[in-house]
């Protein structure tokens, strides 16, 4: 059914504006006129139609930990057993965000409305993703808000620990990697080429000599070279962005060294906290498995997942569906088929995500101590190598 903006007036004269889902607005009229008030103004919502006043207060940035701390308040108040409306009614008047203020009244509006908790969140997918929506619906059915809430809460915090240790492993390496290159671009482009005029015409050591030519083929094919490295950028880029491709690329990269094994735990970890807090909630395995599936980052075990909600609806075990697709480690498969035998999968799918997180942290931990010196003995090797070839080309140079 269409939803209804209305203004109405009390006995008292003062105005009120909220929403109402009804047949047409004759019955939104009779349903304000049920409730002592006196419409003044009914239109229908247009899916499609721009309002720019709610534009602007639309527009600004919510971030994770304001919709963690939304959850854990409506949880906490629902739990004091106040009503879902009186409860977002709190919440709204405390929001400091402009832009989480303007959707929790709107969210308000709705339920006043007669529309679900989930379904008003549902009308926000880039607020409150498909995960929040589906647990929440879940816990409505289920007559158990409050405690899908607090999982709820406990998976995103959870969630967005996990996506800054992977963040952090694979942000590392490479800021050691750029540091590298800009040292060696800055040394042989900027500090060699000021000693180039210097040592010409002795016959000089190796090493400077190997500096100087490199120097002189740097600023001779600069353009060559930057252009040549923003052509491999694009077709790495484009390779990652077509699916066909970027499946084999997260399929084979879990079996490299160091990184490999961290990018597997990660994607085993992410796996299995999801679809654990979903069946925690008692959301069916099916549906559980569609949901978890745009949540993963591999694309490889996306695909992997996509083939298994298939064959688990046709009635195979989860835990034979994953032996098959070489992603997911035996342990977790056993744990897996441990839960399915006994009727506590919800239990051993997070245990396994408690036991691969435990890990993915100390293999975090140890590569990053492992980088860090090797940082310094790079960095300080190569700085040594170029002032010793300046050096020894200098000597040279006063020796002849």
């Amino acid at each position: 059914m269409p939803i209804y903006t209305y203004t109405a007036i009390d006995n008292k004269g003062a105005m009120s504006r909220s929403t109402m889902v009804a047949a047409d607005p004759s019955a939104v009229a009779a349903s304000i006129l049920a409730k002592g008030m006196t419409p003044m103004a009914i239109s229908e919502v247009e899916e499609g139609g721009v309002d720019f006043n709610r534009l602007l207060r639309s527009i600004g940035v919510i971030r994770l930990r304001e919709v963690v701390l939304f959850l854990r308040m409506m949880a906490a108040l629902i739990g004091s057993g106040i009503t879902i409306t009186e409860a977002i009614a709190v919440l709204h008047e405390q929001t400091i965000n402009r832009k989480f203020k303007f959707i929790l009244g709107e969210v308000k509006m709705l339920i006043e409305g007669g529309v679900s908790f989930s379904d008003a969140l549902s009308r926000y997918p880039r607020v409150f993703p498909e995960i929040v929506v589906n647990m929440i619906r879940a816990g409505e059915a289920g007559g158990i808000l409050e405690r899908v809430l607090l999982d709820l809460v406990e998976y995103l915090e959870k969630r967005a620990a996990l996506k800054k240790l992977l963040l952090r492993s694979f942000l590392y390496p490479s800021v050691v990697l750029v540091v590298a290159i800009g040292v060696v671009v800055f040394l042989v482009t900027f500090v060699i080429p000021r000693f180039s005029e210097l040592l010409q015409g002795s016959r000089l050591p190796w090493n400077t000599q190997l500096m100087l030519d490199l120097s002189a083929f740097l600023i001779t094919n600069g353009k060559t070279i930057v252009m040549s490295v923003m052509a491999t950028v694009a077709v790495t880029v484009l390779l990652f962005v077509i699916r066909e491709t970027r499946h084999y690329i997260d399929l084979y990269k879990v079996f490299m060294p160091v990184l490999g094994l961290i990018s597997r735990l990660g994607t085993i970890v992410q796996f299995a906290r999801t679809l654990g807090s979903l069946l925690a909630s008692g959301i069916p395995l099916v549906e559980a498995l569609t949901i978890t599936q745009p949540t993963l980052g591999n694309q490889a075990a996306k695909n992997a997942i996509d083939k298994a909600i298939e064959k688990v609806a046709a009635g195979e075990q989860l835990s034979v569906v994953l032996a098959g697709t070489g992603i997911f480690t035996s342990l977790m498969i056993s744990l897996v088929r441990i839960g399915e035998q006994s009727g506590n999968l919800e239990k051993q799918v997070l245990l396994v995500a408690e036991i691969y997180e435990q890990q993915l942290e100390d293999r975090i931990k140890l590569m990053t101590l492992l980088i860090e010196p090797m940082l310094i003995i790079f960095l300080g090797g190569l700085v040594g190598f170029v002032a010793w070839a300046l050096v020894a080309g200098m000597l040279t140079m006063y020796q002849s």
